[in-house]
């Protein structure tokens, strides 16, 4: 009387089926691992501080007043220089707190949807404005954009990188958000001149 090989049989089952059921464990393990681990680029991203307009935001060398956000369809400055086209200009205040050393608004970003718009640096606007500490002074941006820009919501990136060096990485950004449609486009404003806060 012979018994049935069970215990080979199982055997031979456990051979086949254990390691793709490790293999399965490890991809999942991989998986997750992936999910959480944060982007190579976050180690290099600047802290966000979100704004609000007329209140101070505060990173850490850099302080940053929006007191106004205006539309127009051509821009002035003190000096005589003007353009036409679909402008939004953001009206600031802005001091370092900490150092001066370098130190100037270097990042002035609108993102509008999946496109990106610096500030210009056409006429006497406040961009590359050097910053003291402790004195704010105050200027306007400018941002030259598409005729059907001015619809939906933009977030305004405002920095100071933390060297002299534009590439060198952000002490903090400033991000305000903005609602487009709440905004009446003028024919024309005229940027403030640059110079001491009041």
């Amino acid at each position: 009387m012979t018994t049935p090989p069970a215990a080979p049989a199982r055997r031979s089952l456990l051979r086949v089926v254990l390691p793709w059921a490790v293999t399965l464990v490890l991809l999942a393990a991989a998986w997750g691992l992936v999910k959480i681990t944060l982007p190579d680029e976050a180690a290099q991203a600047p802290f966000e501080t979100v704004a609000e307009i007329g209140q101070p935001a505060t990173t850490r060398n850099l302080v940053v007043t929006v007191t106004d956000v205006r539309a127009a369809r051509g821009v002035t400055d003190a000096a005589g220089w003007s353009a036409e086209g679909t402008w939004l200009v953001v009206d600031l205040e802005a001091s370092t707190q900490v150092s001066q050393d370098a130190a100037l608004l270097g990042v002035t970003r609108l993102l509008i949807g999946d496109r990106e718009f610096t500030a210009t640096d056409r006429g006497a606007t406040f961009a590359k404005q050097r910053l003291i500490t402790g004195v704010p002074r105050a200027g306007s941006l400018a941002f030259e954009l598409p005729a059907d820009a001015l619809t939906g919501t933009a977030t305004l990136q405002l920095g100071s990188p933390s060297g002299a060096v534009s590439d060198v990485p952000l002490d903090g950004m400033v991000v305000l958000t903005i609602d487009l449609d709440a905004i009446s486009v003028e024919n024309e404003v005229a940027l403030l001149e640059n110079g001491w806060a009041r």
